[in-house]
């Protein structure tokens, strides 16, 4: 009796130790699937930089993509190296955009591709056997060639196999690091942003003239930013610096309402700097004038040019001159010189 309960504890404790405690030399060994996106307003600074951290540290540099706005790179990193980049991001200020990480079962995936090959050989054994009773050239001519791909995707999933051996206990990192944004580009995709912001103007008319337009106007508007490109739209008012009493008909408000874009010179640095960026653009809406006993409503194109006097990742001053253009009644009287400045903030 004592014999049968001995066998059956140990019965017990073998299985215990495949199921439980002891099994944890069969767990799958894994890795870390990481990706991020940053960018710096520094990025002609701190490109060095991270390369030569990467190099000091001999991470492994998997693939390696770089033009003017960014750099791409796949990186096969220790956990403790990746939790040292990540804190040097922040020491360099740059701005995450998106992080994520996902962890990966080594021997789950081997399994998966292990699978894949199988099915191939399979098909290929098949392949070879119809090949012995094809009937036509072009039959034997199509098995060979779905033979020779079958056996290429065999290859490529044996490299496969090799590269996940090769990842274990690693971080695969891929990481772009771009300069800040700061003008529209077609080949890049578009960052929303959200700021707010106000904007004040003086316009000044070519040739004011009595019962029309006052010598100048101020303007109040809100301004909002809603691209890293800056793109924005405009909405205020401008006022008549002063209207006579007896002139009811020269227009004493001005009701605005822009969309507008801004660009930079490649060749001043694309709005790199934080101080003293010269830029471009153009602004175009709808100008509703009134007056005591008149009104007119007029669309308008106005080319703008500008210096950003500040900007961080947190705020925006900057300045500009434009020339308004109205669609129709384009007369001296209704066209002029507007000049702004404009805060705006991340919100």
């Amino acid at each position: 009796m004592k014999t049968k309960t001995l066998i059956f504890y140990l019965i017990a404790f073998v299985m215990f130790s495949k199921n439980g405690v002891f099994a944890q030399s069969n767990t799958d060994s894994t890795f870390i699937d990481a990706s991020i996106e940053t960018y710096t307003p520094n990025f002609e600074k701190i490109s060095p930089i991270f390369e030569q951290f990467l190099e000091q540290n001999s991470v492994r540099i998997d693939k390696k993509n770089k033009d003017y706005f960014e750099i791409k790179y796949t990186l096969i990193i220790k956990n403790v190296q990746f939790s040292e980049l990540k804190k040097k991001l922040n020491e360099w200020n740059c701005q995450t955009i998106t992080l994520s990480e996902t962890t990966r079962y080594i021997s789950q995936e081997k399994n998966t591709i292990i699978n894949k090959i199988d099915k191939l050989q399979n098909n290929i054994k098949d392949s070879k056997e119809s090949l012995l009773t094809a009937e036509t050239e072009s039959r034997r001519e199509s098995l060979q060639e779905r033979i020779s791909e079958d056996k290429a995707k065999i290859r490529e999933y044996e490299n496969d196999i090799r590269e996940l051996s090769s990842k274990n206990g690693t971080v695969v990192l891929k990481i772009t690091l771009m300069r800040e944004q700061t003008t529209p580009n077609t080949s890049m995709k578009i960052r929303f942003v959200n700021m707010p912001g106000f904007e004040y103007s003086v316009f000044v008319p070519e040739n004011s003239q009595e019962g029309i337009s006052a010598e100048y106007y101020n303007g109040y508007m809100l301004k909002y930013l809603f691209t890293r490109g800056k793109s924005y739209i405009t909405i205020g008012a401008f006022k008549a610096s002063e209207v006579p009493p007896n002139d009811s008909l020269m227009y004493s408000d001005i009701f605005n309402f822009s969309f507008g874009q801004d660009f930079y010179s490649r060749y001043l640095g694309r709005g790199g700097r934080k101080f003293l960026n010269l830029y471009s653009g153009y602004n175009i809406g709808l100008l509703t004038y009134k007056g005591k006993a008149s009104s007119h409503r007029n669309i308008y194109i106005s080319p703008a040019i500008g210096i950003e006097l500040f900007k961080n990742n947190f705020m925006l001053l900057d300045t500009k001159m434009t020339y308004i253009l109205p669609f129709s009644e384009n007369n001296l009287n209704l066209r002029g010189l507007q000049f702004a400045a404009a805060l705006n903030f991340v919100f």
